[in-house]
């Protein structure tokens, strides 16, 4: 029998591998199992966090709707709004109301669309709209500045009513709604514990948020009547309200003219009632004017400048012309009358207003440097 030898030509096998590669591949292992769990972790986290979230928002009586919700665009573009923010100002989107989640997604659909396309705004203006169905709805949220008001994004949080409220009040669930988002973010440091609450006809010549919704606002714990402080805080400069713009009727005849510079100054009140609102503050002049003209007898409303409640200065007689001594007809031109509308002592804001006024005259050439003030109010 014929035997064949085999040989092995040990040189063409592979060389068994070395024993730290397999620690090498279970090291990598490990390390993904690792990176799994962290992901699984922070997803579960996450998750629970989120749950806590909504649960706290049932509990609340609070439901906020993001704008993956309601189909919200993106924005074009936006402003960082520092938080916690000291102040709140309400609105009405003067737009048709809505009872239901589905009618509210329109509304806030069609006010986006409006804003973004016809108002030339980087989003829907406000940072939180409020649905007659008692939801909370996201517009540019806690984060991002408004332009609600112009000037007062980088200061302020804008909550909107949907609706028009000029003549209904809005439902007592929307405004509770309103109320939740206010505490909510107080709870989340987005507000400061000494917010205050502002409406926008306190800011600006408009109706919103609407007469009903106003006269709801102004029993609010957190409504401020005086928003000077909040103008300051926005380095708004002094707002002077022409004749025109309060609809002042031409005085009888030509007004004898004040000694310039002034010397004398009067604070006076106008012994009326007090406004708080452009709209309120112009018909309490007109109603001064007409009664100093028909049963003071006089030429004109009776001051050169009116200190009102919303923080503004109305023009009466201005810098130029003098007024008529009181209870007389005989002109008075050494001095300048300053009246503030009300029966009591004006408010610290106010008096503010008024120093700013007088120095503004002394910068104008208007008022001497030394003028002497005859302080009526107290």
């Amino acid at each position: 029998m014929k035997t064949t030898k085999l040989t092995t030509n040990i040189e063409s096998q592979p060389p068994p591998p070395p024993p730290h590669t397999n620690v090498k591949q279970m090291r990598g292992l490990l390390w993904m199992c690792g990176l799994l769990l962290v992901l699984v972790a922070s997803a579960a986290a996450y998750f629970v966090w989120l749950m806590s979230r909504n649960s706290e928002q049932v509990s609340s009586g609070l439901r906020i709707l993001d704008r993956s919700e309601w189909l919200g665009e993106p924005p074009s573009g936006f402003k960082l709004l520092p938080t916690p923010v000291s102040n709140v100002i309400i609105h009405h989107t003067a737009t048709v109301g809505c009872e239901t989640e589905e009618a509210c997604i329109y509304q806030m659909r069609m006010i986006q669309s409006f804003h973004m396309s016809s108002l030339d705004l980087t989003d829907i203006a406000y940072n939180f709209l409020v649905g007659g169905d008692g939801q909370v709805y996201v517009g540019r949220g806690w984060h991002a500045q408004g332009e609600h008001v112009k000037g007062y994004g980088p200061v302020s949080l804008s909550i909107a009513f949907i609706g028009t409220f000029t003549n209904v009040a809005p439902e007592d669930q929307q405004v509770r709604a309103a109320k939740r988002l206010m505490d909510e973010g107080v709870r989340l440091h987005k507000l400061h514990p000494d917010y205050h609450i502002y409406a926008h006809r306190q800011l600006r010549p408009t109706e919103s948020p609407g007469q009903k919704l106003f006269e709801l606002m102004r029993h609010w714990p957190r409504w401020s009547a005086d928003v000077t402080s909040l103008r300051r805080l926005n380095n708004e400069p002094l707002r002077f309200v022409a004749r025109a713009a309060w609809l002042a009727q031409p005085a009888l005849k030509e007004l004898p003219p004040l000694e310039l510079p002034v010397k004398i100054v009067r604070f006076e009140p106008t012994m009326s009632e007090p406004c708080g609102t452009q709209a309120s503050c112009t018909f309490r002049m007109r109603f001064l004017q007409s009664l100093h003209i028909e049963d003071g007898k006089k030429l004109d409303i009776n001051y050169n400048f009116v200190v009102a409640g919303d923080g503004n200065v109305y023009v009466a007689r201005g810098w130029d012309d003098s007024c008529e001594k009181p209870g007389t007809n005989v002109p008075q031109t050494d001095a300048l009358i300053v009246g503030f509308v009300g029966t009591s002592m004006p408010n610290t804001s106010q008096m503010k207003v008024a120093q700013e006024l007088l120095a503004q005259g002394i910068k104008l050439g208007k008022l001497a440097k030394d003028y002497e003030l005859i302080d009526e109010l107290k």
